[in-house]
């Protein structure tokens, strides 16, 4: 038979007898452990650590007005040239990538990808005649970096943009990073030559029949052979009348193609990019991101690099840079200090807020003004170097309209078109007559 335990009997651990069966336990129940103040209510409880009160265009300008902000970053991408006419790339309906079907490419991006422009250059240069230096004029944002720059607070502009419009603006070269390059120059990268013997591959017969743009050798290395370049370089206007004329510009020394210094797929970023975000981003007492997607590293990792307690502004058409620990963070949530703002919308919208808030408007609409009469006459000194040649066909046509046919003539033209005709004739002199 079982026997009950005796109240006497040892613990189990061979201690003193136990009482349990008598006495109520005297153990303390464990106590809660207490979690540590989120960083949203470490910023209620220390306002020091609101380095702006609220994530506002409002309090940047503040903090800029405040603190005598001297040394900003401006970083852009390609949302500040949309209204000057260059698309984006990302829209849907509108931007680059949808636009560019009509090239029949394998993949949208492969209009910049070096290893297919060697193989087919006419793609790139077909849609370089669209976006060539000169056909667009700066946009608000673009003189806004401008305006930074006569106060001297302009530290770098570090753009992901090829249309040179910051240099249209008027931004020193000095104080800019072209971080995928530009249509500033050119230089021979080489070629790909397609091998005479190589014999096509029939298609796999999982391929649908869209999946190439030309044949499925087209990247099959035993295809072709790479021609490599000299490196020659060319000035952008030595180049121009090939490109504008539909031809593409080939190496007087090597045979290999020319290419714009813009930062294909694959190749690797310019060295000042490197060298001077170093440099920069601990100096920097203010970051302004705008009309950018923050897609393509390294450029989408630059946000990361500005010190903890330096504001960073994103105007923008949507939130973009939120994540890992120093991305954006607008709700206070994340970092230790709160010091990211948000404008969304129309991006010259936006800088032209942040002008009046800081009360620069008079100063922002002279600038522009004067650059535009600045870029007028540019424009006008330049045609006014076209040859002789094409001026004479020029007035030859236009005589044409004006004349047309003896039986036009006889129905009368406005006298006013005769004359500028015979005008454009007085003004042809000796000198551009000599051919």
């Amino acid at each position: 038979m079982p026997q009950t335990p005796s109240k006497d009997a040892p613990n189990s651990d061979g201690g003193s007898p136990s009482n349990f069966w008598s006495t109520p336990s005297t153990r303390k129940a464990p106590t809660e452990r207490k979690l540590p103040p989120s960083p949203l209510e470490q910023k209620k409880l220390d306002p020091s650590l609101n380095i702006i009160t609220e994530p506002t265009i409002e309090e940047i300008a503040r903090y800029v007005k405040e603190k005598d902000v001297k040394k900003v970053l401006v970083l852009t991408g390609a949302g500040i040239s949309t209204s000057a006419g260059i698309p984006d790339f990302r829209s849907p309906g509108t931007g680059l990538y949808d636009n560019l079907k009509r090239y029949n490419l394998p993949f949208p991006e492969a209009i910049f990808t070096l290893n297919y422009f060697l193989r087919y250059p006419e793609p790139f240069y077909t849609l370089a005649r669209e976006l060539f230096p000169g056909t667009f004029r700066p946009t608000p944002c673009h003189y806004f970096i401008r305006l930074l720059q006569e106060k001297g607070m302009l530290l770098r502009n570090y753009t992901q943009n090829i249309d040179t419009l910051e240099r249209a603006a008027g931004v020193n070269e000095s104080l800019l990073v072209e971080a995928h390059g530009s249509f500033a120059g050119a230089a021979c990268v080489g070629r790909m030559k397609r091998n005479p013997e190589y014999i096509s591959q029939p298609p796999q017969p999982t391929q649908k029949e869209n999946d190439s743009d030309s044949d499925t050798d087209d990247f099959d290395a035993d295809a072709w052979t790479f021609q490599k370049g000299c490196g020659k370089t060319y000035s952008i206007p030595s180049i121009k009348s090939k490109i504008m004329g539909g031809e593409i510009p080939v190496c007087t020394e090597c045979d290999g193609y020319i290419k714009p210094t813009i930062t294909f797929f694959g190749e690797a970023l310019p060295d000042r990019f490197h060298e001077l975000l170093q440099k920069d981003f601990p100096q920097t007492d203010l970051v302004i991101v705008i009309g950018t997607s923050l897609q393509v590293a390294p450029f989408s990792r630059l946000i990361h690099f500005a010190p903890d307690k330096v504001p960073r502004l994103l105007i923008n058409r949507e939130v973009v840079g939120v994540q890992g620990v120093s991305g954006f963070d607008f709700v206070g949530d994340k970092g230790k200090y709160r010091r990211d703002a948000l404008w969304l919308g129309n991006c010259d919208d936006g800088v032209r807020e942040l002008v009046t808030m800081l009360g620069w408007e008079d100063e922002f609409t002279a600038l522009m003004e004067k650059e535009k009469q600045r870029l007028d006459l540019e424009t006008d000194m330049e045609e006014a170097k076209e040859p002789a040649g094409e001026k004479v066909v020029a007035i030859v046509e236009a005589v044409g309209e004006v004349v047309g046919t003896k039986e036009e003539a006889t129905r009368g033209k406005p006298a006013d078109d005769i004359d500028e005709v015979a005008e454009q004739l007085d003004n042809l002199t000796v000198k551009d007559s000599k051919m």
